[in-house]
């Protein structure tokens, strides 16, 4: 690798782990203002934390890499040290390669996260709302939250008939479904407890997995590959591979503007103009997921669509560089 290669990666590297140090102690700043004294009976606040920013580590680190990129960019730029570095017939495609390394990395990083780490970085909270999952016996299962950890359901209905209800304080799925305070209810001329139970071996259950329980947005890419046939499956396994590669789009579109040097260039304008044009994007993506996830639009089309957006009216300049 060449020295002004290795000085830009540097500067690159640097810059990134600074505003990204910032970004994520001022979210920890916000979010324990907020959330204070119910965190504060977490026996583990460091490996909250730790889950929360394995949680969102694309949105940060594509964020983080857009503030990083702009400072270098326009550093280099003032200080004429990218005039300086062509004068020795490096064109400006090849001085941005440093940058687009730094992007195919942290998207590679991103990529990983969302496989191994971020499925694991769900955090349970008590919720109001009740979820149902349908059963291959036509039976319904009626919980409050599903814990990953000890794979077990909190707070669980089992509805076989309209007539035939078990009630369960917690169902374990592994290693066979068992409940724990287990009540029978049966209905004759109204519902009525007939049987209880402190511990009861659900047998005649359908063989059930814990991935139905957990959220589309927390499964991994492998999982949501394997039920890809499902439209809502299908719509967050796109969204999953196009959001890591967020970093070298931003590069493709602020590259050309960042490069061009012109007296009447005001940087603060255009830092705020790409910071609005990233929250522009993201929200876009998250409005076309809920497309997707709904059927109105196919979801190849709805998700991969700002980027053939952004390629469009980004690459042509780009290209002139």
């Amino acid at each position: 690798m060449k020295l002004w290669q290795r000085y830009l990666l540097r500067k690159i590297g640097g810059t990134f782990c600074f505003f990204l140090s910032c970004l994520f102690v001022g979210y920890v700043l916000v979010d324990l203002s907020i959330h204070g004294l119910k965190l504060a009976a977490r026996t583990n606040l460091l490996w909250y934390y730790v889950y929360q920013f394995a949680a969102h580590l694309t949105l940060f680190s594509s964020l983080t890499f857009l503030l990083a990129s702009l400072k270098v960019l326009l550093d280099l730029n003032g200080h004429l040290e990218f005039v300086a570095l062509q004068t020795g017939t490096l064109s400006a495609k090849k001085l941005l390669l440093p940058f687009f390394w730094a992007a195919g990395a942290l998207t590679l990083v991103c990529y990983a996260n969302e496989q191994w780490f971020a499925p694991n970085a769900i955090v349970q909270k008590k919720q109001a709302s009740l979820h149902v999952v349908s059963l291959d016996d036509k039976s319904d299962l009626v919980y409050q939250r599903f814990d990953p950890v000890n794979q077990e359901l909190v707070d669980v209905f089992w509805v076989r008939t309209s007539g035939d209800i078990w009630h369960m304080k917690t169902l374990s799925l592994k290693p066979v479904p068992t409940g724990h305070g287990v009540d029978h209810l049966v209905r004759t001329k109204q519902l009525e407890k007939t049987e209880c139970f402190e511990h009861r071996v659900f047998s005649e259950l359908p063989q059930i997995t814990e991935s139905p329980f957990i959220p589309l947005e927390h499964r991994p890419i492998s999982l949501l590959w394997k039920q890809a046939i499902k439209p809502n499956a299908r719509s967050h396994l796109h969204s999953k591979l196009m959001m890591p590669l967020l970093p070298v789009l931003t590069l493709l579109v602020i590259a050309p503007f960042a490069l061009t040097f012109s007296r009447k260039k005001r940087a603060g304008v255009f830092v705020a103009l790409s910071l609005f044009g990233f929250v522009t994007l993201t929200t876009l993506c998250e409005s076309l997921l809920i497309l997707g996830e709904n059927q109105v639009l196919p979801p190849l089309v709805a998700i991969w669509t700002p980027v053939w957006l952004i390629l469009v009216l980004a690459m042509p300049r780009f290209a002139r560089l």
